[in-house]
């Protein structure tokens, strides 16, 4: 693969984006934080934001959690934050407010695995260390033909290796920017534009048309269903939430929501626990899906005629914009 031709091509055609005008190794940690999972254009203005609201890890590590937790609201995946957020903490306690600059120490952060840890060497550090994200597989998987299923662990791994040999023989930070930006950009899973790629003459895929067969990624499990019915619970013009402690959206403000397809099971088994309440209407069934599940939530509005359940918190109407709260909830109106 012609390196040169790759790194040429990403100086002069890269799309201007506010973390790659930076070697600060903080806020490059945060652009890949939240790169995880979510697109550029998704992370623009929340990056911009976050760094204005926190523009050094010494007052992200001394952040309110859920004041934190409302800054990323609507990005989703949000337990990449609560590590980041045990992360500043460590890299404050223990490294002086300085981020590590050895892979060793980088890997050890809670929420760095692999990719981050590379990403994190070979820009900030401009040392040659793989970063093998989707679109760097799916550039590698093009350009030396390789039809393995890359859902398989064993099958990255070749691919790694690859991308280790490549960003040892060039610029690390340079390449590593150009590799995902040719998979964002021009080598696109649909749609790619072969014309425009700087690796065409290199290209197996695209010599033997077979560019939209790569990569090979078996079928994901099916996501799990689940139905809920979702209470908004009123009472002297004081809503009740819950906060969630599950994994899923742990820290966030939900409205109290109850695995069921029936608002009579739930009411008797609220009454069961005396917790009374009077049902105001029917609103709708909202659809929200994650990464594994989809909720069917069954939105009812109520009246709280009793006492509320322990763990529900009390807030105000107005004060609902102010809580972090999911998007599977905050779309509910």
């Amino acid at each position: 693969m012609d390196i040169k031709k790759l790194e040429a091509w990403y100086l002069s055609n890269q799309r201007k984006l506010s973390f790659r005008n930076t070697k600060n190794p903080y806020h490059i940690w945060v652009s890949e934080i939240m790169l995880q999972q979510t697109q550029v254009e998704t992370v623009l203005p929340y990056f911009e934001r976050f760094i204005q609201k926190y523009p050094t890890v010494f007052e992200l590590a001394k952040a309110n959690e859920e004041e934190l937790q409302k800054e990323v609201e609507g990005i989703g995946y949000y337990r990449r934050f609560r590590n980041m957020h045990l992360a500043a903490k460590i890299i404050v306690n223990e490294h002086g407010g300085i981020f590590p600059s050895t892979y060793e120490e980088v890997i050890k952060l809670p929420g760095i695995g692999k990719y981050t840890a590379g990403a994190m060497m070979s820009i900030a550090y401009n040392e040659p260390y793989s970063a093998l994200d989707g679109n760097v597989i799916r550039v590698l998987s093009r350009v030396y033909g390789n039809a393995s299923d890359m859902r398989q662990e064993k099958n990255r791994k070749v691919l790694d290796q690859i991308n280790q040999s490549l960003v040892e023989k060039a610029t690390p930070d340079i390449y590593t920017h150009a590799i995902m930006e040719l998979g964002a950009t021009l080598c696109k899973p649909k749609h790619p534009q072969c014309d425009l790629c700087p690796l065409k003459s290199d290209c197996l895929a695209y010599d033997k048309n077979i560019v939209l067969d790569l990569p090979v990624l078996s079928k994901l499990k099916p996501k799990t269903e689940l139905n809920y019915i979702t209470l908004i619970i009123e009472k002297d013009g004081y809503l009740f939430l819950n906060k969630r402690e599950e994994d899923l959206l742990k820290g966030m403000y939900e409205y109290p929501q109850f695995e069921s397809e029936s608002i009579l099971s739930v009411i008797a088994e609220l009454e069961s626990k005396d917790i009374f309440m009077n049902i105001i209407n029917e609103m709708k069934t909202f659809k929200h899906v994650f990464t594994h599940q989809v909720w069917h939530m069954k939105v009812y509005s109520v009246t709280l005629l009793s006492k509320p359940y322990p763990s529900w918190v009390k807030v105000k109407k107005d004060e609902l914009n102010q809580l972090p709260m999911a998007i599977a909830h905050r779309k509910i109106k």
